[in-house]
């Protein structure tokens, strides 16, 4: 069973179990008159599926991977509750036009070489690739910037993503990469 499949059964069994209406639908919840706020099922498992679905076609956009092998992977590693798995924390949509795809972290790591990462905020030299560590002061202070949170990499990170990992995530940009 593909990923796809593995999914939409899980979906579809709790659309029948927890709503009582069998109400399955890939483009996401149409039932009207189950809620009062918006008159949508009780519980958003149709809006989640699709949610899903346009992640795993984001991902394959961004990646230049088939969508339903990002899908596949995913639904492989997950062992828990689908509500719960896939979130933007999880499955972060890639924001960033630079994007590098490899097919191990070992591969991913000889081609950064050093481990050497441009700050985007104090355009430092830090040894982690998530938070500077540069020793750079600024405005008085030592800069910390991390590549997560409102402003995060300021437009200047990368996304890798490892496919032996099926995992993908936003780092400073790699100084052997400028």
């Amino acid at each position: 069973m593909n990923g796809y499949e593995k999914l939409k059964l899980a979906v579809e069994k709790d659309c029948n179990d927890h709503n009582h209406c069998g109400c399955f639908n890939p483009n996401g919840c149409d039932v009207p008159g189950q809620r009062k706020d918006d008159k949508k099922c009780f519980h958003p498992y149709c809006d989640k599926f699709k949610w899903i679905i346009d992640r795993a076609k984001h991902y394959g956009e961004k990646l230049g991977l088939n969508w339903e092998d990002i899908l596949n992977s995913w639904e492989l590693n997950r062992d828990y509750w689908y509500m719960n798995y896939y979130q933007e924390a999880n499955q972060p949509k890639i924001e960033s036009d630079y994007v590098r795809v490899f097919e191990t972290v070992k591969g991913m790591l000889n081609n950064i070489g050093e481990q050497k990462f441009r700050c985007p905020k104090c355009n430092g030299i830090s040894t982690n690739p998530y938070a500077c560590n540069s020793g750079i002061i600024k405005d008085g202070k030592v800069c910390d910037w991390k590549v997560g949170g409102l402003f995060g990499d300021l437009g200047k990170g990368i996304f890798v993503y490892c496919k032996d990992k099926l995992q993908g995530e936003k780092i400073f940009m790699p100084v052997a990469w400028e």
